[in-house]
């Protein structure tokens, strides 16, 4: 069956190349979850304020030394995971090829033989003959379908948001020694 010229224009291409750019966007939001996620697991304590560490170390203040313990949200010293999609590549390619092969050999074969045979004695008399005809018809056809998708996305950590940024600036300030 040879192939249709309307079938390469049957092929839902919206779909073929929307659900991986569906997925993309979709990731991107699962991403941006996953940082909400690590903020309020790692950063906040359930009744919501900042997780602090403290630290003690020993400082020389006018040539004594001091034991001092410093105390910083948990926040500014980790990194904050802000993934994102930097491109997404996606290469599609159909191939439909088709082969459609008729091939019809007539063979004629014709044998003749005569054979006499006459006997005068008995007054017999003898004969033989045949024939032979042969035809081959041969059908074939082939459809080829290759089709193939590759998809390329690239993901970096992107740079902290402004928002973010700004209350990082506010718990430094609430650093401390004491």
């Amino acid at each position: 069956m040879p192939v249709s010229p309307n079938e390469i224009a049957s092929i839902n291409f919206s779909a073929m190349l929307g659900k991986p750019l569906t997925a993309v966007i979709d990731a991107q939001a699962a991403a941006a979850l996953s940082t909400v996620d690590f903020i309020n697991e790692v950063g906040l304590n359930d009744d919501g304020t900042v997780k602090t560490v403290e630290f003690d170390y020993l400082k020389d203040v006018d040539g004594t030394t001091s034991l001092v313990k410093l105390t910083t949200p948990l926040l500014t010293i980790l990194p904050i995971p802000f993934l994102r999609v930097a491109d997404t590549t996606i290469d599609f390619n159909a191939k439909i090829s088709s082969v459609t092969k008729v091939e019809t050999v007539a063979t004629h074969k014709l044998d003749l033989s005569a054979e006499l045979s006459l006997r005068w004695a008995f007054g017999r008399f003898n004969f033989k003959g045949s024939y032979s005809y042969q035809k081959k018809n041969s059908y074939s056809d082939e459809a080829k379908r290759s089709y193939s998708m590759n998809v390329k996305i690239h993901a970096v950590q992107d740079e902290m948001p402004a928002g973010m940024s700004r209350v990082l600036d506010m718990l430094e300030e609430s650093i401390r020694e004491a």
